[in-house]
């Protein structure tokens, strides 16, 4: 199986999953307030989730702005959309992020009058289900893939990466999910402030969280597969967990992509 077949193969399992927890209630019934991982990651793809105009604030610096009765509720799904869809890569996300945002914008309007969130979260998942199906990803980028490899076997300071390192990189989105699955449920569980340490990698701030690392936007610093990919390197060095960050990372990119 190809890894573009196992890439769709994944994200065609993770979005099944998530479509069973809309229509089952569980998602909502999990989603208490949006996590300070949400928040952040939201702020970083320029997306306010909030519940009338009257809450500006953090509307201010958003290009999409999604407005509902259940500002929590949205936000998780938003968050598992995305985190859902990363076996496919930046490209794919940039082709789904517009049409994922227009859909969802339907979900409420500025007054707060009534809408079925759950009618076009299905929306959402059923379109990007058939664009896993039919999608082929673009020469260009396939070159990007392949010198993105390539990065993993040049030497870094005259030092080559050692093989558990590589095999680590190389592991898939599935399996880091699951070696950080109860400790990100217990981040999200916890209504309290997280404590967090703070860190810069490749110049792009961010905050160590539960052994997480935690991207924060910052005006002039470009996100792109490249410098993804020596973030991954360097977080792995220092053995910080980059599985979340990928999701931020990757839709950041897939955003700049969108808007360049």
């Amino acid at each position: 199986m190809s890894n573009l077949s196992r890439a769709a193969q994944q994200t065609t399992d993770n979005l099944l999953n998530l479509g069973k927890a809309v229509q089952s209630g569980s998602l909502m019934a999990e989603a208490k307030a949006i996590t300070p991982i949400q928040a952040k990651a939201l702020k970083l793809m320029k997306v306010a989730v909030v519940r009338n105009e009257s809450e500006e604030r953090p509307a201010l610096d958003a290009e999409h702005v999604v407005f509902t009765r259940r500002p929590a509720f949205v936000a998780s799904f938003l968050y598992g959309f995305f985190d859902a869809v990363s076996p496919m890569g930046s490209e794919f996300m940039t082709q789904t992020f517009g049409s994922t945002m227009a859909i969802l914008k339907k979900a409420g309007t500025a007054k707060g009058e009534a809408a079925s969130e759950e009618k076009f979260m299905e929306e959402v998942i059923a379109r990007a289900l058939g664009q896993v199906k039919s999608w082929k990803p673009s020469p260009p980028q396939k070159e990007v893939q392949e010198k993105q490899r390539g990065l993993l076997d040049e030497p870094v300071n005259g030092i080559g990466i050692p093989d558990h390192i590589r095999r680590a990189l190389s592991k898939s989105a599935r399996d880091l999910e699951k070696m950080t699955e109860s400790m990100l449920k217990d981040i999200q569980k916890d209504s309290e402030p997280v404590n967090a340490v703070e860190m810069i990698v490749e110049g792009v701030p961010g905050e160590v969280i539960a052994g997480q690392w935690i991207p924060l936007p910052i005006a002039g610093v470009r996100i792109n597969s490249a410098r993804v990919r020596r973030i991954v390197v360097k977080l792995a060095r220092r053995g910080v967990g980059c599985s979340k960050a990928l999701v931020i990372l990757n839709a950041l990119n897939a955003a700049s992509s969108k808007n360049a």
